[in-house]
């Protein structure tokens, strides 16, 4: 934009953002940060929202001096409780995370078939559902790119038009009446209504928030089409006790393990005084959620794994594991150790699943998981792989371990055949050939973390591009039927 160019009121919402953001100082926004996995999130919103109506008392009487057509958008902001919200959504994503997808403008006034034609020409819908608004543009852009890049690289044109729905912006019989979607020609994310509503030939389910099971068994029901990740499909790898069964009766290296039903205290401790050291978490918990590390020889173990079961149980089962990350990340400037886990993409192509894309997860330190909820974060895998440790002793994977690491991925993938997207969670261990072997944790229907994505090559060392799957697109492309019906009729 040109210095003297006024905001247009979908622009607007950008910079109320930003304005919004002004409220807070940088304290607070660390303090927020460090705290987002809990209820003070609610506090945040709760901030936000007072900041935002002392915003708007302010805009009335200045937003002129701006350039801000206030008029149209104080009118939708009173008239509309959505449009606010979804500013304390944008907001709250701003402070929670770093920008990892293009800015969202959300439009006032719905769009029309015609409209839309420009932006999506292509003839075959794809919507991504979900329930938890904030992070969702950070999965859904690098899909929407994805698609992109492969139907030009195939066919020299947008065959796909990838498309995000709340849960709550869908039909009765499923279909969106309010959209995001990716301008490519303004590289700008798009929010809005729809004068005509879109049914969805293919759908995928990502970031649905607290009971996302049960969330996810209602809307899969709701379509008789293409899921990428359908609900029933989704069972086995939501039980973590399960899939470690079944992978281990492959001949997959998992850990030791032990379901322990709620109240049963005494299968826990007698799994604590088995092993050195255990892991624990909800049996069907995702993304790092509630799990924590406990020594045996801790004389606080016992006290605190009690505790923490306590939490786990809040969600069913809980589920006890010996810890196998033998294999850490040393940071050479510092030369501290960190934990290491690797999350490992893969797709179905139409025949087998295929090991395209991760990133990789590094705890704090040495002692707390290798989890971004555990005070963790997230690098490329190449950056992880290229400085290991293993007792303290420097060590390098070799072609063969990557060779052994992908081979093995595929395996564990093949159990969830009518999942076309997975995520597995992967540690290493050295074990007493010299090899780096992988260790297979548990899996995801849902993965989250797309944006940090990188694809995978023959060689882990090689700088990767941001991608999540082309052969998803492959694969969808393959269902295409012969004649499609475009948002243009």
């Amino acid at each position: 934009m040109s210095a003297d160019s006024p905001l247009r009121a979908d622009e607007s919402g950008v910079f109320l953002k930003y304005l919004l953001l002004e409220g807070l100082n940088s304290g607070e926004i660390r303090y927020w940060r460090m705290r987002w996995r809990t209820d003070t999130v609610i506090l945040l919103r709760q901030r936000l929202e007072e900041l935002l109506s002392d915003m708007l008392s302010a805009l009335s009487t200045f937003g002129g001096l701006l350039g801000i057509e206030f008029d149209i958008l104080g009118r939708s902001l009173l008239a509309s409780p959505l449009y606010p919200h979804r500013l304390i959504d944008l907001a709250l994503e701003a402070v929670l995370s770093e920008p990892l997808a293009p800015e969202l403008c959300i439009k006032l006034t719905p769009s029309s078939p015609h409209a839309l034609s420009a932006a999506l020409p292509g003839a075959w819908n794809h919507a991504v559902i979900f329930a938890s608004p904030v992070f969702f543009t950070h999965e859904f852009y690098p899909l929407a790119v994805d698609a992109c890049v492969h139907d030009y690289g195939h066919a020299g044109s947008l065959r796909t038009n990838v498309l995000g729905a709340h849960m709550d912006w869908l039909t009765k019989n499923g279909q969106l009446k309010r959209i995001i979607y990716l301008d490519f020609s303004t590289g700008r994310l798009i929010e809005t209504n729809l004068t005509v509503p879109v049914q969805p030939d293919s759908v995928q389910f990502l970031c649905l928030g607290s009971q996302e099971q049960a969330r996810h068994a209602v809307l899969s029901q709701r379509y008789n089409c293409v899921q990428v990740n359908p609900a029933s499909a989704s069972r086995l790898a939501d039980d973590k006790a399960a899939t470690l069964a079944t992978w281990s009766a492959l001949g997959l290296e998992v850990p030791a393990y032990q379901a322990i039903a709620p109240e049963d205290l005494a299968t826990a401790l007698c799994f604590l005084d088995s092993f050195a050291e255990i892991v624990v978490k909800p049996n069907q918990a995702t993304e790092g959620e509630h799990v924590a590390f406990f020594q045996r020889n801790d004389p606080q173990a016992k006290t605190a794994l009690k505790k923490h079961l306590e939490r786990c149980w809040e969600q069913g089962t809980a589920i006890a594991q010996q810890r196998r990350d033998g294999v850490f990340f040393r940071i050479p400037a510092s030369e501290t150790n960190h934990t290491l886990a690797l999350r490992l993409n893969l797709a179905f192509d139409g025949e087998r699943h295929c090991l395209e894309s991760g990133y990789a997860q590094l705890g704090q330190d040495e002692h707390h998981p290798a989890a971004c909820g555990r005070g963790g974060h997230i690098v490329p895998i190449d950056e992880a792989l290229s400085s290991l440790t293993y007792r303290g002793k420097p060590i390098r994977l070799a072609s063969s371990d990557w060779i052994r690491i992908r081979t093995q991925a595929e395996q564990a993938a093949g159990l969830f055949e009518k999942l076309m997207l997975i995520g597995l969670d992967v540690l290493l261990e050295y074990d007493q050939f010299g090899n780096i072997t992988p260790v297979f944790l548990e899996s995801n229907p849902r993965p989250a973390g797309l944006s940090h994505s990188r694809l995978l090559a023959d060689d882990p060392f090689m700088p990767a591009q941001i991608g999540v799957s082309l052969k998803l697109w492959a694969c969808m492309n393959q269902v295409h039927p012969a004649t499609l019906t475009p948002l243009l009729p």
